[in-house]
């Protein structure tokens, strides 16, 4: 009920800026923007009232289940749409740490929290692939949306088609890099989620299949997510024109608990 009034008092101010959109059936909670142009220039924008993010990113926060109370490591989250998803899944009630590589893509999630009243993220420029200092054992939830070659995103991106090859026969080795350093902060019990925008097997589930036969304190966990899917084996390859978002790749992992 609750939800319903909030989206009502947003739909209202949406169309009083003249922006298209329609009711999601999943997530419940969001609004799909149709032909918008700038929403960063929308004065509800503005004052903090939403955040855009694609359907299949959100997925991942929801795959992972952030809760109130929880110690959230972000580890490649500019430009923050994963740390706020869960900071309003947590209710603003945690910890969540966002770390991206550098600090012009750390002040976007600064920004970005800033706007939307959130003040359980704190943020720091740090490499993926390096350990960050006294996060060893910590978290609930550990999520590593790696840098991938991004061909889930080409409808949006057709630029994306002109990468260069060789660049992205290089990304697995970073990707695997990425996930072997996040997995040494789950504590016992905790979560790791692995997602990219991309399509790709070599990017995707070779990584997981890959890291598993070294780790065997992890595994895959099954996920619900709403009308779209129900993954049992804890992996999903999400398809623009199957489930209507991103090509998206998704996999929960669970520590076992010692």
């Amino acid at each position: 009920q609750q939800i319903r009034e909030v989206l009502e008092i947003h739909a209202d101010h949406l169309k009083k800026e003249k922006i298209s959109f329609k009711t999601n059936e999943f997530p419940k909670d969001s609004l799909n923007i149709i032909n918008s142009g700038r929403l960063d220039m929308l004065s509800s924008f503005i004052s903090g009232e939403f955040y855009v993010q694609d359907v299949a990113a959100r997925c991942a926060v929801i795959a992972a289940d952030p809760k109130p109370g929880m110690f959230v490591v972000d580890t490649c989250a500019a430009p923050g749409g994963k740390s706020f998803a869960c900071a309003i899944a947590m209710e603003n009630k945690g910890r969540i740490i966002s770390c991206d590589i550098s600090a012009k893509k750390v002040e976007l999630i600064d920004d970005g929290a800033r706007r939307l009243g959130i003040n359980i993220i704190e943020t720091a420029a740090a490499d993926g692939r390096k350990q960050f200092s006294g996060l060893a054992g910590k978290a609930d939830i550990v999520i590593t949306d790696v840098p991938c070659s991004g061909l889930g995103v080409i409808r949006k991106k057709p630029d994306i088609r002109y990468k260069n090859a060789d660049e992205i026969k290089k990304l697995p080795a970073v990707q695997a890099d990425i996930l072997e350093n996040a997995s040494s902060y789950v504590k016992d019990g905790g979560v790791l989620l692995y997602s990219t925008c991309t399509i790709l097997k070599c990017e995707n589930e070779d990584i997981i299949d890959a890291f598993l036969l070294n780790h065997a304190e992890f595994s895959l966990e099954g996920f619900k997510l709403g009308d779209i899917a129900d993954v049992e084996d804890g992996k999903i390859t999400l398809w623009p024109h199957r489930h209507g978002t991103d090509g998206f790749f998704i996999a929960k992992l669970r520590k076992r608990k010692i």
